[in-house]
């Protein structure tokens, strides 16, 4: 199969494509290679190529950053996911198009599944969910397409929350982190194993792909800290205390019961996931001294 990604060299796209390349033809786009707010070029690159599948990994995801720049953020998450699937509706390719638990407003006490209400209240996620549904609005003839919705990545190619609480921690500073905001944090590498799975499968609509379990960010920081050989303290503040740009949702949990449904596995729970990530770390680590 013929499969192109779009925002190849981010977080996400590094990992993914690796895992695409061991058993099809794949065709890693960076951003300076497809500029997805530019139609003329989104539509020339999948003309060219006659993709079976695009997957769009490509996304503005600085969500702060994304309320100080409402339009960038509107070009690349909403008209550029439109500009995709235009494209790949026209050449009769199927789209994976990857979003975020933050076009929910976190204000549900339970986990939020596919067909509950959205409501953003980030620039953010109301780019993202207008990408969500320029992609679903496409006169889609040869397949339909599938919306990946996902929460709290983290990985080793790119800035995420674990690093930036590494960092810090390792600087030898106490940490002051949410303790009001409850999500699922997902391993990039996991994630990106699962939508390599989803290629043989004939989902469409939306699907909540994250790891299983959830915690606040204030459980996450403890529990990334507690790895390191002198651990710093760890303060619970709420949120008002971070003053960000961005509203973030209290309690986005993503229930992911619907991979079962399509006789897939849900992924691992977020702990052993956050191992699983420090050891490919250490290696990856290891790795480059060897080098």
């Amino acid at each position: 199969m013929k499969i192109i990604v779009t925002g190849a060299n981010g977080m996400l796209g590094k990992d993914l494509v690796p895992l695409l390349a061991a058993k099809h033809d794949v065709i890693a786009l960076s951003r300076a290679e497809c500029d997805i707010t530019d139609p003329s070029v989104v539509n020339a690159l999948i003309r060219k190529n006659a993709p079976n599948l695009i997957i769009n990994c490509a996304a503005f995801t600085d969500v702060d950053g994304c309320e100080r720049e409402p339009e960038k953020a509107f070009a690349v998450n909403a008209a550029g996911a439109g500009h995709i699937a235009r494209a790949a509706s026209v050449a009769g390719a199927r789209l994976f198009h990857i979003s975020t638990d933050y076009v929910f407003d976190g204000m549900k006490s339970t986990p939020y599944n596919e067909n509950d209400a959205t409501n953003p209240i980030s620039v953010y996620g109301q780019s993202k969910l207008q990408g969500e549904q320029l992609v679903l609005q496409q006169n889609w003839t040869a397949s339909s397409p599938l919306i990946l919705r996902t929460a709290w990545l983290y990985g080793l190619q790119g800035s995420n929350f674990v690093e930036k609480i590494l960092a810090a921690a390792q600087s030898g500073r106490d940490l002051k982190v949410v303790a009001d905001q409850r999500g699922c944090p997902t391993w990039t590498m996991h994630l990106a194993g699962k939508i390599v799975e989803l290629i043989t499968t004939a989902a469409d609509g939306i699907l909540h792909v994250a790891n299983s379990g959830n915690c606040s960010r204030f459980e996450f920081a403890q529990a990334i800290v507690a790895r390191l050989p002198n651990p710093v303290k760890v303060t619970p503040v709420d949120t008002s205390h971070a003053n960000r740009p961005a509203r973030r949702p209290p309690c986005s949990i993503l229930d992911c019961s619907r991979l079962e449904s399509l006789g897939l596995k849900k992924l691992p729970d977020w702990k052993s996931a956050l191992e699983d990530y420090f050891r490919s770390r250490k290696e990856s680590f290891a790795e480059s001294l060897v080098k």
